[in-house]
């Protein structure tokens, strides 16, 4: 989806040459720069956009001007709007954010992976900020007209982590549903409000002397001053209404009654004192939200005698929007009441208003406002081809909140009778999280489809219904299913739409992954991947990479699928898309596969940064990240941070892979490690899991718990209790039976990395069986399975047994290389590998620790954002292990490291 970029908005509203000088404002306003946020919350007519601009004009500070609208309450088009407003002066700033902003809006929440939260956008955007060499102002004005609550989380968001090089400036018409209190308790509020604005008696006086040239007595500007309480729209529209009136004294004795009387009456009184002519253009183009000379001529027609810089040098109430004066609109509440009066005198015209209208912006390819002015005029069959003709692109247009506002203001009979606006409907529903509705939706479109003579046309519409009926059913379990659709859907739509066919492609290759069928989907994958680096969208790009390596540990390659992974974290912090929903998976992903080769350090390195990122931007992947470090934390010994971080885990919202632990099974695991057999106990006869159960694969929505990996866990809790002398032979029986289902249903799907750690249970069973024999010949076939790569933890995690039993393999000269480094690794982890400093000034401990992250090839920063000390800390440490070392670079001190028995 392209979003045009309408370059008035960023216009900063002109301020006349006879302003009233408010420096009590300014003031305020210039100490606002000592914190966060400036809100100006008064009513219309109330001086905020003026107060802002002429502020902007006296500061030497750097700002940027974004005028907001109803249209800008899609998130996506809020934000891309932001950050262009930031690139008027700095041009590469937010490049990432606006490539993941596009890329959000070319994947329908309906059809991605997961839909991301907006706030994913703005993490790499305040990173740029900080680099700002000076300060800088952002004005948001109009602000009411948002009502999106996505957008005020965010913006709540950006506030919070907002550098102090930016400072934001809120005009509204109400107090936005911000945490005010706390910021203001904070000092990084300034809030003007109404009582603020209004107009004290000295500027009421310089304000009609000096920009109304009217000679009125001080009596005189104290009644006004009084009757209209310093209200500026009320002052000016008085004072224009002034000009011609002979009694000043009655006129102001008449102006009575609170403030929309009295500025109902003062528009009556302004309009009726212009010529027939001009009364009749400000009347009839009211109707527009945004006007120009052309413009205008079309709708008003022959009626009109004046440009709309005219208008604007007579004080008319019209605010230039550029600065080559080509673009003007009303102000607010001006237009609103013209509005009201043009449909009282001539009701049976706007229609036709609309229609001139609408034809204009047809001709000039302004398709979103065309639709809008054709609903206006009641043209609803009109409003529903242009979004038919949108719907049939491969890159749609119009933003799906505006989507819906259009259709839900259509009949419904016309909605829900017309193929292609039933689906546009659909699909704008669940692009806005509105599934039941869509759901329904859905449905009436396929008995509506049925009853349709097939067609190209139609065939297309088949294959995206099919699509999300594929998205419904891998949600509900039923992956076969899902397959089945999602393949029909592939051959039902164009092949030559390469943005839509990435998105179904992505869904289908998840689809795969659930039902754990590589042959299927590893060509796949790599479409998806090769066209998500083509269209800069981030989820098939990155989840390409991701899901293909997910596949390869599996099966055994656990090198390549780092290297997949690896590649996928790459992509993704060059694009800036760590912290989209894909970049945090992958991530997460690249930590447990550096877990299973005990690359420990390196692994709690990258989860910790994709839970701190998921976090922040509330992605889904929180679950397995806590998941994964919590078995992290454990292998480093730390047992409270496992409990930590499993507790942190079942916080989050249920949410797996079939190649993560539940939550449960986690913590099941980690109470055998820890020594806590009757906790693990108490999970296994909580789960109703038993070694008869039909085996599965992976997790559904209505089932989180069965998967192959729980019983997994379970045949461990089984072995643990057999281990028990006086419970050894029933619980070692039920452990064999579970594990030969396992061996036969693992070895079924190709999944090496589980049939190998199957063979290393039975082996473990028969270690307490005391059967040394059948033990090692077990292990031998574990070990001797076609893989690449090491698989460490998956040993070393089960602990004092597989350590005796690799001791009687090495005992018996059996596989001596990969023996002996899983024993290393149990020594290291036993903390018997003694160090060594052969050296005239030994390593202290923080340059230890330091070599160590060194050696992971970790980057200065990382390093230093690990140990929470400065960048410059960290160099001046590198410095001193150099000189220790006697060598000159990082590769050189790692390999001297290791040489000299520092680095294990």
């Amino acid at each position: 989806m392209t979003i045009s970029l309408l370059l008035t908005k960023f216009h900063v509203p002109s301020v006349r040459s006879d302003l009233v000088q408010r420096d009590r404002l300014l003031e305020r306003l210039d100490r606002g720069m000592e914190g966060k946020l400036i809100l100006i919350s008064a009513p219309a007519g109330s001086g905020k956009t003026t107060i802002l601009s002429e502020w902007l004009r006296q500061t030497k500070i750097s700002s940027s001007w974004l005028s907001l609208d109803a249209g800008d309450n899609d998130p996506i088009r809020f934000w891309t709007y932001f950050v262009a407003a930031l690139q008027q002066s700095h041009p590469d700033i937010g490049e990432a954010t606006l490539s993941m902003l596009r890329s959000a809006a070319c994947s329908s929440a309906s059809l991605s992976l997961e839909s991301p939260s907006f706030e994913s956008f703005l993490i790499p955007l305040i990173n740029e900020i900080t680099s700002f060499s000076d300060d800088r102002i952002l004005v948001l004005d109009d602000y009411h007209e948002i009502a999106a609550r996505p957008i005020h989380e965010a913006i709540a968001f950006l506030l919070e982590h907002l550098p102090p090089q930016l400072h934001l400036a809120i005009a509204s018409r109400v107090d936005p549903p911000l945490p005010l209190a706390r910021w203001r308790v904070r000092n990084q509020l300034t809030q003007l409000g109404a009582a603020d604005l209004c107009f004290t008696l000295a500027e009421t006086t310089a304000f009609i002397a000096r920009s109304m040239q009217l000679p009125l007595s001080q009596e005189q500007v104290a009644a006004i001053q009084a009757r209209t309480e310093g209200w500026i729209a009320g002052l000016q529209l008085a004072a224009l209404s002034m000009r011609d009136v002979k009694d000043i004294s009655a006129f102001i004795a008449s102006l009575t009654g609170d403030r929309h009387y009295i500025l109902d009456y003062l528009v009556e009184e302004v309009l009726e004192r212009q010529p027939k002519p001009l009364q009749t253009f400000l009347l009839r183009s009211s109707i527009l939200e945004q006007m120009c000379d052309d413009l205008c001529q079309a709708v008003v027609g022959s009626t009109r005698t004046e440009t709309l810089a005219q208008l604007e040098h007579r004080n008319l109430f019209v605010v230039p929007l550029d600065d080559n004066r080509q673009w003007y609109r009303y102000h607010h509440l001006f237009r609103q009441l013209l509005l009201d009066r043009l449909q009282r005198i001539e009701p049976e015209q706007v229609s036709q208003y609309h229609r001139r209208a609408r034809e204009w912006y047809d001709r000039h390819g302004f398709v979103t406002e065309a639709i809008s002015h054709a609903i206006a005029a009641g043209d609803f069959s009109q409003a529903a081809e242009a979004i038919e003709r949108e719907a049939g692109l491969s890159n749609p247009r119009i933003e799906p909140s505006r989507l819906l506002a259009f259709l839900k203001a259509m009949p419904d009979d016309l909605v829900w009778m017309r193929p292609w606006l039933l689906l546009s409907y659909a699909w704008a529903l669940y692009s806005t999280a509105q599934f039941p509705a869509a759901v329904q939706a859905v449905q009436s479109l396929e008995s509506l489809l049925q009853q349709q003579e097939p067609s190209a046309n139609t065939e297309k519409l088949w294959g995206l219904v099919t699509a999300i009926k594929g998205i419904q059913a891998r949600q509900q379990g039923a992956t076969a299913e899902s397959v089945t659709l999602m393949e029909r859907a592939l051959q039902q739509l164009p092949q030559d739409d390469s943005w839509l066919r990435a998105v179904i492609l992505l869904n289908l290759g998840v689809t795969y992954f659930v039902a754990d069928n590589y042959a299927a989907a590893k060509s796949l994958l790599s479409e998806v991947t090769q066209i998500g680096k083509n269209k800069g969208i981030a989820d098939p790009a990155i989840a390409g990479l991701y899901l293909q390596a997910q596949f390869l540990a599996l099966r055994g390659r656990l090198d390549e699928a780092t290297t997949l992974c690896q590649q996928g974290v790459e992509l993704a912090r060059e694009r800036s898309w760590l912290s989209t929903y894909a970049g945090v998976l992958v991530q997460v992903a690249m930590g447990e596969l550096l877990r299973e080769q005990n690359q420990l350090e390196a692994a709690a390195q990258h989860l910790t940064e994709s839970i701190d990122r998921g976090i922040q931007t509330r992605q889904p992947g929180l679950m397995m990240g806590y998941i994964t470090l919590a078995r992290v934390r454990q292998a480093q010994g730390d047992t409270q941070a496992a409990r930590d971080a499993i507790k942190a885990a079942q916080k989050c919202q249920v949410w797996l892979w079939s190649t993560i632990l539940s939550v449960p099974a986690c913590q099941a695991r980690l109470d055998l490690t820890q020594g806590n057999l009757d906790a693990a106990i108490a999970w296994a006869e909580d789960s109703t899991l038993s070694v008869d159960d039909e085996l599965r694969y992976s997790f559904t929505d209505k089932s989180p718990v069965g998967s192959e990996l729980d019983y997994l866990t379970l045949a461990r809790v089984i072995i643990a209790r057999g281990r028990l002398a006086d419970a050894t032979k029933p619980y070692l029986n039920d452990a064999l039976r579970l594990l030969e289902r396992l061996y036969d249903f693992t070895a079924a799907g190709g999944r090496t990395a589980r049939v190998m750690e199957v063979l290393m249970l039975q082996a473990l069973v028969w270690q307490v069986r005391e059967d040394r024999k059948r033990s090692l010949h077990l292990l031998q076939q574990a070990l001797d399975l076609p893989h690449a790569g090491d698989y460490i933890r998956l040993f070393v995690d089960e602990g004092q047994p597989m350590a005796e039993l690799l001791r009687d393999a090495a005992a018996a000269g059996m596989y001596l290389q990969s023996v002996n480094r899983l024993l290393a690794a149990f020594s290291h982890a036993e903390g018997t590998v003694a160090r060594v400093q052969p050296l005239i000034e030994p390593l202290s401990d923080r340059e230890l620790e330091v070599l160590q992250h060194l050696a992971q090839g970790l980057s200065n920063r990382a390093i230093a954002d690990k140990l929470f000390v400065t960048l410059a800390a960290i160099k001046w440490h590198a410095r001193n292990i150099y000189g220790k070392l006697d060598v000159s670079n990082r590769t050189q001190a790692v390999a001297k490291a290791r040489e000299l028995g520092l680095l294990v």
